[in-house]
């Protein structure tokens, strides 16, 4: 049976919302033109031999690395420029934005069903610095991050570090 590409599953209703506020509670502003935001675990399984293994490596339980990426398009000339490197910032996501976010009025939902969104603690781990004046389309700026805590996952934990932001979006 021959390879048949299945339906594009692509979502353009995502969105991505940053915590501006810097004292206590939340403040939420829309991230404009994100155009993609992934997080990886990774297993730190170090290899042992024992006498039970025969001679060969056998994996062993390791904690879990948690990262990700954010990818901000530039547009009309204009770069993002807003998250630093080494600062802690909530962020919370969703596949389809009407779960998070009421366009009508700008303003994020209070938190709703859980099973819809992702919310977390991040701490930027790298900044993109990108002048590539060749190309015709927009730049994307790719901000790495490390997971400092879940607020919102599929395991739904709180942990709530210090959080560093100044920063305001437009809708």
């Amino acid at each position: 049976m021959p390879f048949e590409a299945g339906e594009l599953c692509c979502s353009s209703a995502a969105c991505v919302l940053l915590d501006t506020n810097t004292g206590s509670g939340t403040t939420w502003d829309k991230i404009p033109h994100v155009t993609q935001i992934s997080v990886n675990q990774t297993a730190n399984t170090p290899k042992l031999v024992t006498s039970s293994t025969g001679g060969k490596e056998t994996s062993a339980c390791g904690t879990v690395t948690q990262t990700g990426n954010l990818a901000v398009a530039c547009h009309r000339g204009v770069g993002p420029g807003y998250l630093t490197v080494n600062n802690v910032y909530r962020i919370r996501w969703a596949e389809d934005c009407t779960y998070i976010w009421n366009a009508e009025t700008c303003t994020a939902f209070s938190d709703g069903d859980a099973a819809n969104y992702l919310d977390a603690y991040i701490r930027i781990t790298t900044v993109p610095i990108d002048f590539n004046i060749s190309g015709n389309a927009a730049t994307i700026y790719n901000y790495s991050f490390d997971i400092v805590g879940w607020v919102v996952s599929p395991e739904t934990y709180q942990q709530a570090p210090q959080t560093d932001v100044d920063a305001g979006f437009l809708c």
